[in-house]
């Protein structure tokens, strides 16, 4: 079983040529409303690619609440652990360009809200779990504690070091896995090039994925590193991407994976999911993810 500690918001999602400069107004190419927030993201992640997992988390009683709720449990996820609290859900204002990159204004709502004593009245299914799955869209002290209690109750951790902020040496040794993008990394480490930056962090104690996009995932193997190609698509909205793979990773390790066998499940789980508009609601099925799998292999 997989448990996420994280966000959960809404996804206001505008379609533009190209974004607007200071004080512009342009016309869009259409608007869309998807459930999102990086917790969730990878909770319908996991849920789609065959992992049972239970989201743990908090949506607000406003008109957004019930639908995010109500989109999770359609994606196989266990819902008994969100809250709901008086107040907004989180909402995340994103706009995607005609090339499919995104730019996103997010507002924590009800995620804002999560604190320790939470995590405490959620420690039964943490510590059921083989996997859990953090990331920084709640509070940074919330989720180095959560860390603490998985790893003393030997589940493994996998942290999504996103939005990037300083990483302390604390959390580090509570981390097994962690997976930044190419600006995260240098923004948390140390290091001329990418595999000082690797090595930097894996001294510390959780191994190192790298999320590279369009060029694939690097990790470090007998000392050097390893570029795991990426499959070649064409991209329509690249929001959530990173989070499909985390969500589809844990599955894939959950499963007795091999680290770079575990890798492409989440990387073919990616691929799909950027040719489709919107975050969640463009991650893959499991059936479609080894459908696709077959047709690289042949």
């Amino acid at each position: 079983m997989i448990a996420v500690l994280g966000s959960i918001n809404v996804d206001l999602v505008s379609f533009t040529k190209r974004f607007p400069g200071p004080g512009e107004t342009i016309r869009g190419k259409g608007f869309e409303i998807h459930q999102g927030g990086k917790g969730a993201n990878q909770a319908v992640a996991a849920g789609k690619s065959g992992g049972e997992v239970f989201m743990i988390g908090a949506v607000g009683d406003d008109i957004f609440g019930d639908f995010l709720v109500d989109s999770l449990k359609k994606s196989g996820v266990r819902t008994e652990r969100i809250l709901k609290i008086k107040g907004s859900s989180g909402v995340a204002s994103i706009w995607v360009d005609g090339n499919g990159e995104n730019s996103i204004i997010l507002d924590g709502g009800a995620n804002d809200r999560i604190d320790k004593d939470f995590v405490d009245k959620n420690l039964d299914i943490i510590k059921k779990a083989s996997f859990l799955l953090i990331q920084f869209e709640i509070s940074k002290d919330v989720v180095e504690y959560a860390a603490h209690l998985a790893h003393d109750a030997n589940v493994k951790v996998i942290l999504d070091p996103a939005p990037a902020s300083h990483l302390s040496g604390r959390i580090l040794k509570y981390v097994d896995y962690i997976t930044p993008n190419e600006i995260e990394i240098s923004q948390i480490a140390n290091g001329k090039d990418l595999k000082e930056k690797i090595i930097a962090i894996e001294q510390a104690g959780p191994k190192v994925i790298v999320k590279a996009g369009g060029k694939g995932v690097y990790i470090l193997r007998d000392e050097e590193i390893l570029n795991l190609k990426a499959f070649k698509v064409d991209a329509v909205d690249t929001t959530g991407a990173g989070d499909c793979f985390n969500g589809t990773l844990a599955v894939g390790l959950s499963e007795g994976k091999d680290l770079e066998a575990a890798c492409y499940f989440a990387m073919a789980a990616s691929a799909i999911s950027v040719t489709r508009r919107g975050a969640g609601s463009s991650f893959p099925s499991r059936k479609e993810i080894e459908e696709f799998l077959k047709i690289y292999e042949t």
